[in-house]
């Protein structure tokens, strides 16, 4: 019995959880659990739920939906489409009305296209006709400086052979050196064919729906063509004349006269021809034989001019018509 009562009960462990029983009615039989016993449990499913929610978002995210199937019965039937039933018959007039309606959309394309070509061909004719405007200004004004010289030119070549009639010694001898330095005069004429030739290279004359006009137009080219080819004569013999007039007159008559040309003649001032006319110059009565060659290639010279001056002034004439209709056809009147 001693031994019995040395022995001591036996002690739960220290870290062993004390439960505590809530008191309760005794007919309800239940233990509950204290709040200390159940916060573990309830910390570990948070925890579990967190992961689990993070790993459906990482999953949503990562993964790539699935291509959805077509079933193709269903394209089929999409892509066809019948506006009748299969077996419905049309009536005539349902034809009629169908064709009629492609004929005018087909129509109504083909007006269209012809009006946008039409106003297209027209303002292109308009600039050409422009550009042929100012080119045609630029030479009639050519032309009259062109026939000026000419007519300058003649009249020296009539004092010349006045002057050859007498003797050519002090005074006479002065004109006639003043004016023999001029009649080797060769200025070209310079005409502005630049739009022309650009409309007949291109083939756009067919823009140009007046034709009378386009014959007038051909008819100057052919006029400014046949003056051009005199004009390259009349330079020919321009050179020639070059080599005999350096046999006739004194080199610093020549030299002092270089500096005026020949259009300068008609505007030069009465002092400063009369100090030519003055100025001492040995006998030339020595020199005709030389003096007569020459005149017989400045008659030629003027008989040409006289002719190619007629041309001259049937092409300004017909330049200055074409200026006025083409104004007149392509409204050009304020440009």
């Amino acid at each position: 019995m001693e031994e019995n009562k040395n022995i001591e009960p036996e002690q739960p462990p220290k870290n062993f959880p004390k439960v505590e029983h809530s008191r309760i009615p005794p007919s309800s039989g239940k233990i509950i659990a204290s709040q200390e016993n159940i916060l573990p449990e309830k910390e570990i499913s948070a925890s579990e739920q967190q992961q689990a929610t993070t790993k459906e978002t990482i999953l949503s995210e990562t993964e790539t939906p699935a291509p959805e199937i077509i079933n193709p019965t269903q394209v089929k039937e999409m892509e066809v489409h019948h506006p009748h039933h299969v077996t419905h018959k049309k009536k005539w007039g349902e034809y009629l009305l169908e064709f009629l309606m492609l004929f005018l959309a087909v129509f109504l394309g083909f007006v269209a296209e012809n009006i946008r070509e039409h106003k297209v061909e027209n303002n292109r004719a308009k600039e050409y006709a422009l550009s042929l405007v100012q080119d045609l200004q630029t030479d009639t004004t050519a032309i009259n400086i062109q026939v000026k010289s000419g007519d300058i030119y003649i009249a020296i070549t009539d004092s010349l052979l006045y002057l050859s009639s007498n003797r050519l010694e002090g005074r006479n001898a002065a004109k006639f050196s003043f004016y023999t330095r001029f009649m080797y005069w060769t200025a070209p004429l310079y005409w502005n064919r630049v739009t022309f030739e650009q409309i007949k290279n291109s083939g756009s004359l067919r823009y140009f729906k007046n034709y009378r006009l386009m014959e007038k137009l051909m008819k100057y080219n052919e006029l400014v063509n046949t003056i051009d080819g005199e004009f390259g004569a009349i330079m020919s013999r321009g050179n020639m004349l070059l080599n005999q007039i350096n046999k006739i007159i004194e080199p610093t008559i020549h030299h002092d006269l270089s500096k005026h040309m020949l259009l300068a003649l008609d505007t030069m001032s009465k002092e400063t021809k009369e100090s030519f006319f003055s100025a001492k110059i040995e006998s030339m009565e020595n020199k005709r034989g030389e003096i007569k060659e020459m005149l017989n290639m400045t008659v030629v010279q003027q008989r040409n001019l006289r002719f190619n001056d007629t041309r001259l002034l049937i092409a300004k004439k017909v330049a200055t018509e074409l200026i006025s209709q083409f104004k007149k056809e392509y409204h050009l009147e304020n440009e």
